[in-house]
């Protein structure tokens, strides 16, 4: 072995066992992930780059959002009349435009193929105070609706869009187990508790107000890091080694000079990601203000039918023990440019941060409660409290009226499409052979389940026969919707999304293994629930509707 080479091993067998102690990491599955997953991607990605090839984009990618709360789909992605024939039964809560008079209706607008609530005609803002049409973003979105997620629960619906099955692999954990990059999965604000991973994989919960800088410490120095010796890592070490040299086909790839110029893992990282701080904090400052001026849209940002008029009534938030009232004024004041939507900001910029530096190949991101809705009186069992108060509103919108929903969730609806676009942007910008980022990502945004709808408008209740699973990639080329739904249920009035038999299910409900299999289908994985079919079939690397039922069924 020459010199150059001795040099060679003798280092990187030092900057593992470095990276490894320095980080106080033992024998579990976060040192395998960071050892076996980081390092090695690192030393690899040296080598592979010089030959035009980047190993931590060949596996495809998952961010999935999950809207906790369980939103109201109609809003946005449940069109009720996508093909304009179907049979359309009124329900005073499912609206999405206000009448001049101030009462309320649903109205659509044309979207593709399809007919899609009304929210579709307005324009979203982008980075530079610009702004496009929020179509921009339905070209490559398959939406699949009247989901029956079988049980009635926020935690157990929430994990299920995730892991279909209890105890089950995870789609996220999946995504790991073929990844090529250094941390595999992440998250924000969840995600952890039903994370499972076939090979151990461990998942990386980014908490905290400087996510990005915990992912990247085991690049940090730690004082005697140098003089540990401990043998359990010296063995860590050795099979990190053992799976380097018999992963490579040919041996005479690994440069020593290339390695050496390389090793010094803190100075590659500064070199490449700069400061993580003012990094994270530019993102979730960028997604922010897109937030922001959703909810207090400019004149070219207002959607017809809501934001240009002036509502008044009287009209109440019930959260708990509280209640917040509005009398006499403009129910538009309800949102402005404190409202925001907890960690939507900051999960959509650790998505483009991992995603698109080639670091993780599975972001989980939950967002919860509408902060800062405005109001002009709070009560506590009845008494006066406040007035004039800023309130977080729980996603989970019990009782709350169809007019206050409408407000609210058009400004929540405009700046999750805000924030997706330019996501997507970001994902398109990343070149890959011939493509882009995008073509080998899916982006799926759920809830636990859709709401089911009072019929004398007061509030909406769990509507979990009946979700949405929307999903947004390259692979889709064009807008698709499927999934039958009920008209006039027994159960609540209107047309508004429990699910119907299809024939291409043999007449049964599609359930959330459904929708757990598209995902998987399109990222060319196992099914973790193979008993229940795809939406999709892959053809050329595009996903093609094999499930293609749309109708209300009276």
């Amino acid at each position: 072995m020459s010199s150059e080479k001795n040099f060679f091993e003798l280092d990187r067998r030092s900057l593992l066992k470095n990276i490894l102690v320095g980080t106080g990491l033992g024998t579990s599955g976060l040192m395998n992930t960071f050892l076996t997953n980081m390092m090695i991607n690192f030393m690899q990605k040296g080598t592979a780059q010089a030959a035009g090839v980047d190993p931590a984009f060949e596996d495809f990618k998952f961010i999935s959002f999950v809207m906790a709360g369980g939103l109201p789909r109609h809003y946005w992605d449940l069109p009720l009349k996508p093909l304009g024939t179907e049979k359309m039964v009124f329900n005073p809560m499912v609206v999405t435009n206000f009448n001049p008079n101030g009462s309320s209706f649903y109205s659509t607008t044309k979207l593709g193929n399809y007919n899609f609530p009304n929210i579709w005609n307005c324009n979203i803002p982008t980075v530079g105070g610009g702004s496009v049409s929020m179509k921009n973003i339905a070209g490559n979105m398959l939406t699949m609706r009247g989901i029956d997620m079988q049980l009635d629960s926020h935690f157990v619906d929430r994990y299920r869009q995730i892991t279909p099955v209890d105890g089950g692999l995870s789609l996220s954990g999946m995504v790991a187990d073929a990844a090529t990059t250094p941390m595999p999965a992440v998250g924000i604000n969840g995600g952890a508790a039903y994370y499972n991973s076939s090979k151990g994989i461990a998942y990386l919960s980014l908490n905290g107000s400087d996510p990005l800088k915990k992912a990247m410490s085991p690049f940090a120095e730690a004082p005697g890091m140098l003089s540990h010796n401990n043998g359990a890592i010296e063995a860590a070490i050795d099979q990190a080694m053992l799976k380097l040299a018999t992963g490579a086909k040919n041996k005479g790839k690994y440069i020593p000079t290339t390695f050496a110029s390389r090793f010094n893992a803190r100075k590659m990282m500064i070199k490449q990601f700069g400061d993580l701080s003012d990094q994270y904090t530019n993102l979730v400052s960028k997604y922010r203000s897109l937030t922001s001026r959703s909810f207090a849209p400019t004149a070219d940002l207002k959607l017809a039918g809501v934001d240009d008029m002036n509502i008044s009534g009287n009209s109440s938030i019930k959260q708990g023990i509280h209640v917040g009232f509005f009398s006499g004024n403009n129910l538009l004041s309800l949102t402005n440019a404190n409202t925001g939507i907890e960690k939507l900001a900051e999960g959509m910029a650790i998505a483009e941060f991992m995603i698109i530096n080639g670091l993780s190949s599975s972001v989980n991101v939950e967002t919860a409660n509408i902060t800062n809705v405005f109001i002009q009186q709070l009560s506590n069992n009845g008494s006066v409290v406040s007035g004039n108060y800023y309130m977080t509103v729980d996603a989970d919108v019990h009782d709350i009226g169809g007019d206050i929903d409408l407000v609210i969730f058009t400004g929540y609806y405009r700046a999750l499409s805000a924030c997706l676009n330019e996501l997507i942007k970001k994902l398109k910008e990343k070149k890959i052979g011939a493509g882009n980022l995008f073509d080998k990502t899916v982006i799926a945004v759920t809830s636990e389940f859709n709401r089911d709808p009072r019929v004398d408008g007061s509030g909406c209740d769990h509507g979990f026969q009946g979700s949405n699973y929307t999903l947004f990639s390259g692979m889709v080329e064009d807008l698709s919707v499927a999934g039958n739904i009920t008209v006039n249920d027994s159960r609540r009035l209107g047309t508004w999304g429990v699910g119907a038999g299809m024939p291409e299910l043999g007449g049964r409900v599609a359930i959330i293994g459904n929708a757990a299999s598209t995902v998987a289908n399109m990222l060319e994985l196992k099914s973790p629930t193979p008993n229940d079919a795809s939406y999709t079939f892959k053809e050329n690397g595009k996903a093609k509707l094999k499930i293609k039922s749309l109708q209300s069924i009276g």
